[in-house]
């Protein structure tokens, strides 16, 4: 009897023995399994929370840019560039109804709806003028209120403001001195303080000219030559106390254009039995790139040119090549010239209308 009960107590040991290392291997797949629940959890966790940080730190995407003054053949052309690029662009004019580029911006929309491709963007002029407190005030209401749904901010400020007069240190009245300093210079720091706000939602980019050559003859240009010194200053300055805030400061040199180019208005060309045009061409098409690189290269430089050198660069074709490009030439310039005539109609209308109001 004894030899049975412990031949079964051996038994069940030895059961018990055979057993443990079975329910070891269950027990580790389940605390296997516990442990990458726990763990995914936490991966998620961590992601989650990584992802509401840069959700917090990217900036709000918005296509509209500012141009501080489309009073000038510069800045009107900057506005209709941009709106063709499908920006919306925020036109600053001192007498946003009445001017004759306002009327010339209007015709221009009006044109483009006649065409086979319509502007992608939209032009919105508005009331702004640099050298006064009171209309900047004002535009900063009026830039707010025009802010899509969403919108914490625009993308850009382009700051085309500026005047240019010159003479002699001794013939030149003090009046024209104070008008370009308080322009350039006070202007610049205005813009700044005025549309900063605009620009620290979507870290936009804050983005003036620099200055224009005096065209080989730097007469009479003394105190036109210490404003924008002082601009350039002004823009180094800035640079350093908004970088933090993640705010561009962006300096277009424009070595090479005349000052008078810089900041001269758009000229109505009215001929008889011809339809009204104007000149706002003061930029190629590679400085316009340019422009465009400045608002949207992911890391911008402090300074880009607008008239960059590329002499050295060309290249020579063949004759077959020439040769197959006039007879395309000859077929482009013909179609060019039936679309040329069936615009010249449209804007004869329009510009007629314009000079109407």
């Amino acid at each position: 009897m004894d030899n049975d009960q412990n031949n079964g107590v051996v038994t069940f040991i030895g059961s018990y023995v055979m057993m443990e290392p079975m329910t070891a291997l269950v027990l580790a797949f389940q605390l296997l399994a516990l442990f990458s629940i726990a763990g995914a959890l936490i991966i998620y966790l961590i992601c989650k929370v990584r992802d509401d940080d840069v959700k917090r730190g990217e900036p709000f995407k918005s296509n509209t840019v500012l141009v501080t003054s489309a009073d000038t053949a510069l800045g009107l052309q900057l506005c209709t560039h941009l709106a063709n690029k499908g920006c919306r662009v925020i036109a600053g004019m001192r007498d946003g109804v009445n001017s004759l580029p306002s009327k010339l911006l209007v015709g221009w929309l009006k044109m483009r709806e006649f065409t086979e491709a319509p502007v992608c963007g939209t032009i919105i002029p508005i009331l702004l003028d640099v050298t006064r407190e009171d209309i900047l005030r004002e535009a900063t209401a009026t830039l707010g209120s025009h802010l899509c749904p969403g919108e914490q901010g625009i993308a850009a400020v382009i700051n085309t403001s500026g005047t240019f007069c010159k003479g002699r240190i001794e013939t030149q009245e003090l009046n024209q001195m104070e008008q370009m300093f308080k322009t350039n210079i006070l202007g610049s720091l205005r813009i700044a303080k005025a549309f900063v706000s605009f620009l620290r939602p979507t870290r936009g980019r804050l983005i003036y000219l620099g200055a224009g050559s005096s065209g080989g003859n730097s007469e009479g240009m003394i105190a036109y030559h210490v404003s924008r010194v002082a601009t350039d200053k002004c823009v180094q300055e800035l640079r350093r106390e908004l970088q933090p805030f993640g705010v561009n400061v962006v300096f277009l040199d424009t070595c090479g254009l005349h000052a008078e180019t810089l900041y001269k208005p758009p000229t109505a060309q009215i001929s008889s039995g011809a339809p009204t045009t104007y000149t706002a061409n003061v930029l190629s098409s590679n400085a316009l790139h340019v422009v465009e690189r400045s608002l949207w290269d992911n890391a911008p430089h402090e300074r880009y040119s607008l008239l960059a050198s590329n002499k050295y660069h060309f290249t020579l074709p063949c004759r077959s090549s020439l040769r197959l490009n006039n007879d395309k030439n000859n077929d482009i310039d013909n179609s060019n010239n039936l679309n040329n005539n069936k615009r010249r109609q449209n804007i004869s209308l329009i510009m007629g209308a314009v000079q109407r109001v």
